[in-house]
């Protein structure tokens, strides 16, 4: 399968609650494969600090980037390898993704359609409020799919709602972005994630 090449996935992760940001999966110069801000303030449980400012990480190994609101820090995995999870300090909401190789026969598409419609059964079993199918063009040829997927919110009954999007890039990897808080904050931290996001 061919790269995506400058194609550019955009996640939307107006997932809000987790990394706030429209986080954008894509190639990009290897030059711009470092956070494009520094970090500074408290810590989360002997991890990062907390960032003064929002923070960009890039990930060289399957291309994507995604911003990190102020306030946030990496509390696991790596922004540049296959996971990586980060929390607000002194909240609830934390933004998580990890990916993973299919085999090149894998059928994507088949797997897209069933997981949707499993997901939107759930709706009629009160456990999701929304699940939609999700795709995004390549930003170099929006005649292109880069990224095929779906998204759903969770009902948030266990005390914890999420926002989950997940996809298969053009080289049938698999990736995962969620973001979550305790339920009472999620419409909340979903707001203010949307007003600071960056397209």
């Amino acid at each position: 399968m061919k790269k995506i090449g400058t194609s550019l996935i955009t996640l939307a992760l107006a997932l809000s609650a987790g990394a706030c940001s429209e986080g954008q999966l894509s190639n990009i110069a290897q030059n711009a494969l470092k956070p494009q801000a520094g970090v500074g303030g408290g810590s989360v449980s002997g991890q990062e600090s907390a960032s003064a400012a929002p923070v960009t990480y890039s990930n060289k190994a399957r291309k994507f980037h995604f911003t990190i609101p102020a306030g946030w820090a990496k509390v696991g995995g790596d922004p540049e390898g296959e996971n990586a999870q980060f929390q607000k300090v002194g909240g609830t909401a934390s933004f998580q993704f990890h990916y993973t190789s299919m085999a090149s026969n894998f059928p994507a598409e088949a797997s897209v359609k069933a997981s949707l419609t499993m997901a939107k059964d759930e709706i009629k079993q009160g456990k999701n409020i929304e699940a939609k199918r999700r795709d995004d063009k390549c930003q170099s040829n929006p005649k292109v799919q880069c990224a095929r997927g779906w998204e759903l919110i969770d009902a948030g009954k266990d005390g914890h709602q999420r926002i989950i999007w997940q996809a298969y890039d053009k080289d049938n990897y698999y990736y995962n972005f969620m973001g979550a808080s305790d339920t009472a904050e999620f419409q909340s931290v979903r707001a203010s994630c949307k007003k600071s996001s960056t397209p």
